[in-house]
């Protein structure tokens, strides 16, 4: 599932779901597809998943 951000309002053939604008939704690549074939690419806008970046240990300290 890819999230993406509504860019104009729309409703969902298969849901009847009214998306609204500024609305993130969640949503397989094969449907973000057919969205953009049936309406055009203006309505949908993918949003890139924030990488996340490895944490980094605690370092043990040894005391001698």
């Amino acid at each position: 599932m890819t999230k993406c951000k509504v860019l104009k309002t729309f409703r969902d053939v298969h849901t009847k779901e009214v998306y609204k604008k500024n609305q993130v939704i969640e949503m397989t690549d094969d449907r973000i597809l057919e969205v953009e074939k049936n309406l055009d690419a203006s309505f949908l806008k993918q949003q890139e998943e924030p990488k996340e970046e490895p944490k980094e240990e605690p370092k043990e300290t040894v005391k001698k």
